[in-house]
């Protein structure tokens, strides 16, 4: 069933910017990829001066050829969830132009005159054609214009989709368990129980933390975050793999 779009009075002025003649004239955009594998749009925001759960979250937007979107949908304990859409074909290709018309098809940096100390990073992907594009937005803001504003409001067309679209929760084939240290309270480390299996603070070194592939999903997990892992308390987010994603190595891409 075609997903039906309920637009906002903000979400169609930024569907008109997006689409506006004013804009420097494009080349018509390709036809977006149907490999079910290819992620063709990904957006995630590194924060600073957060924990490890936003860390190890899995990106604000995936989108895969197709038209499958896999989106985060919080963490209880250490369990991380998510959720998937599948869109229309004409939803699909609409969105893949509007990611074109927002300037996407290209390498940038767009950087910001406000020095924030708690600033973050959107670091926005695009596949276009046979290259993968990333664009790269210091601080986003409601308040942009011009390139960065073109971003913004793309962001926010996307938000529209996903909280209009059916969706259902994500099963993947398998999980990692992402482990850090320094993190949770006195109280929680003297509650923290026995990692069942392995040992976490040998696991792969990846921008979230220390990386295990787990087999099976260990009991009590949404009960708390903090274990005990070889001699060590540790803070665990047990992350869904993405349909892309096989390993730990492919966790490895940070800001």
């Amino acid at each position: 069933m075609a997903v039906r779009l309920r637009l906002a009075t903000g979400t169609v002025a930024a569907l008109a910017l997006l689409t506006s003649s004013t804009h420097v004239p494009r080349l018509a955009p390709p036809e977006p990829p149907t490999d079910p594998g290819t992620v063709v749009l990904q957006l995630k925001e590194w924060r600073s001066l957060v924990g490890p759960p936003e860390w190890a979250r899995i990106p604000e937007v995936t989108l895969l050829g197709g038209g499958r979107l896999i989106i985060p949908d919080g963490q209880a304990g250490a369990l991380q969830r998510a959720t998937e859409i599948t869109l229309s074909p004409d939803r699909y290709r609409q969105l893949y132009r509007l990611a074109h018309h927002a300037g996407l098809d290209q390498d940038r940096y767009l950087s910001t005159p406000i020095v924030a100390t708690d600033g973050s990073l959107l670091v926005v992907t695009l596949r276009s054609g046979r290259r993968t594009y990333t664009t790269k937005v210091v601080t986003p803001g409601g308040t942009d214009s011009g390139p960065r504003g073109r971003v913004v409001r793309f962001r926010q067309l996307l938000s529209t989709v996903i909280a209009s679209a059916p969706a259902a929760p994500y099963r993947p084939a398998t999980h990692v368990a992402l482990a850090t240290g320094g993190f949770g309270t006195a109280q929680g480390r003297t509650a923290a129980r026995q990692w069942p299996s392995g040992d976490l603070t040998t696991g792969q070194g990846v921008v979230q933390g220390l990386c295990t592939p787990l087999t099976t999903l260990p009991a009590g997990l949404t009960g708390t975050a903090q274990w005990i892992s070889g001699d060590q308390h540790v803070w665990v987010t047990v992350r869904p793999l993405l349909p892309h994603e096989r390993t730990c190595a492919d966790l490895e891409q940070g800001p």
